[in-house]
């Protein structure tokens, strides 16, 4: 993955992923679409469906609007039709203020049945799978998987999950995670802190204490502090 860096700050625009989960034989699975390597933005990455939420979706407040947008993208890119009310709020991303192309994301998450087609156009999105999360971790650290931090946090939140339903139900007893992280860079390395993390204010990664972060080395990244 390549970051464009920024010395100025640009204004995140709003957008909106779907995390869809389904029940299979051996445990949870969660759908992961590919990006077409012909794409400007994040070519070749193995994303949750979403994009950017429009001015036309429909919505009294941001996080409505955006659940809004996560149906209709949801519909664009993988063909699947869910109602909105349907989407339940799971973690909120603000990119960090070093990169060009900014969004703040809301992600949201559903079940579907286990036979539920998926469709997708062939040009924008060129490929799907279904994923057991811990799966998916292990093929990325093997580099045989492209895909960026929020994909990855989000992975290391489903593993270990078996029943989709009883995940919907817990989750739906916490507030949604929020991360705005801090990036750091030394040589080849990032490091994107979360809150929580003891160098989170000071970016002083020689900081003792708790940590809550992804390190990044050539498009590989592994998450520290994953429950």
């Amino acid at each position: 993955m390549v970051l464009e860096f920024s010395e100025e700050a640009s204004p995140a625009l709003s957008a909106a992923s779907t995390i869809l989960v389904r029940r299979a034989h051996d445990g949870l699975e969660t759908l992961l679409l590919k990006r077409s390597d012909e794409l400007k933005h994040m070519p070749g990455l193995w994303v949750f469906p979403g994009g950017k939420v429009e001015v036309f979706d429909e919505g009294e407040d941001d996080l409505e609007q955006a659940r809004s947008g996560a149906a209709r993208e949801l519909q664009e890119e993988a063909g699947l039709s869910l109602p909105a009310e349907t989407l339940q709020p799971f973690s909120h991303w603000l990119t960090p203020v070093v990169v060009k192309r900014r969004f703040a994301t809301w992600f949201f998450i559903a079940e579907v049945g286990s036979d539920e087609p998926v469709t997708v156009d062939g040009s924008e999105i060129v490929a799907h799978d279904w994923w057991r999360p811990g799966d998916a971790i292990l093929a990325h650290h093997e580099g045989q998987l492209s895909i960026t931090p929020p994909t990855l946090v989000s992975l290391h939140d489903l593993q270990g999950k078996d029943n989709p339903s009883v995940l919907l139900a817990q989750l739906g007893e916490r507030a949604p995670l929020r991360f705005f992280p801090r990036v750091v860079r030394e040589g080849d390395q990032m490091t994107f802190l979360y809150e929580g993390d003891a160098a989170y204010e000071s970016g002083d990664l020689s900081q003792q204490g708790a940590q809550h972060r992804v390190l990044g080395t050539r498009g590989i990244f592994r998450y520290v502090g994953a429950n």
